[in-house]
């Protein structure tokens, strides 16, 4: 898209992504319950965006129907105190509507756009608040140098487990060949059950402690309860079959994308490289099944 000659301010942002989540359900904090998270790491760019200023021209976004990112724009730009205006290109390299959090890539390199075009610096937590008021819910993928327990409806860090990453082979699947997708802030709010609630605070301490030791099998079993907790709520197509043919296989655990349809198949690197034989007979499995394979990826390091 060409832009205006009178132009003189243009930022551009970058976001990156994750893979769903190890661990998604509610907790209690001050007092109360909130929903929260631990996203899946995933290496690479989500969202690049590119803000341009555009005096007397309305704010724009290039492709038009990413209205998260310009509402972000537009609450980044009344943040700093700018007008609402100029042109915001959007490219994002997540599949929208399997749970990888696509949006909120787009969101969060839009307002680094924007304030990388006025010089200003936010830290994660202003990022997130302001992508909490642009799509409601948000993923934690601002907070790039740590993994956190986040509240996904509020935009707050309840716990953070530090820089060390779980390492894994991921051998990634979309269960959905319709490709429909879903819409996040379409699903209903779960309710727990009080034996439920009990699971999920077993789990975030079980989770603690993983981080603590540096244990990636360990994380591995958490995320796999997670995931069979959260078939209540947002069934998966062909979860009992990923997670048969994962203990099959002799795989750490799985770890899904809890409102959307992709799943992860958790190897140890040191024994299913992601390029070995091993991973490409799973992702066989996998297309047998009438599922769709995304290929294997590796996390974290040793």
């Amino acid at each position: 898209m060409p832009a205006d000659q009178t132009a003189q301010r243009v930022g551009t942002g970058t976001a990156g992504r994750h893979h769903g989540e190890i661990l998604q359900g509610v907790c209690v904090h001050a007092g109360s319950l909130s929903p929260c998270l631990i996203t899946m790491p995933f290496r690479g760019t989500g969202s690049t965006a590119r803000y341009t200023w555009m005096p007397q021209r309305t704010l724009e976004v290039w492709p038009n129907w990413k209205k998260k990112a310009e509402r972000a724009a537009r609450l980044a730009l009344e943040h700093i105190g700018e007008e609402s205006a100029g042109c915001l290109e959007i490219e994002c390299s997540v599949a929208t509507g399997i749970g990888l959090g696509s949006s909120t890539c787009d969101v969060v390199a839009a307002i680094r756009a924007v304030c990388c075009a006025y010089g200003v610096q936010l830290d994660a937590g202003r990022i997130a608040r302001i992508a909490i008021d642009a799509e409601c819910a948000a993923d934690p993928i601002m907070f790039e140098n740590e993994v956190v327990l986040f509240a996904q409806r509020q935009g707050r860090v309840l716990e953070s487990f530090g820089s060390w990453i779980p390492h894994y082979t991921v051998v990634s699947v979309d269960t959905d060949l319709a490709g429909g997708g879903v819409e996040t802030l379409n699903l209903p709010v779960p309710e727990y059950t009080d034996a439920e609630l009990a699971i999920l605070a077993g789990l975030i301490d079980r989770i603690r402690q993983a981080f603590r030791r540096r244990d990636s099998s360990a994380i591995a079993e958490v995320a796999t309860a997670s995931a069979e907790l959260n078939q209540r709520f947002v069934p998966m197509r062909s979860f009992d079959r990923v997670r048969v043919l994962a203990e099959r296989y002799g795989a750490l655990g799985i770890q899904i994308s809890h409102s959307g349809t992709v799943a992860g198949i958790l190897f140890d690197p040191r024994r299913v490289p992601p390029n070995s034989d091993g991973a490409a007979r799973v992702e066989e499995q996998l297309r047998s099944m009438d599922l769709s394979p995304l290929g294997p990826f590796v996390t974290g390091g040793v």
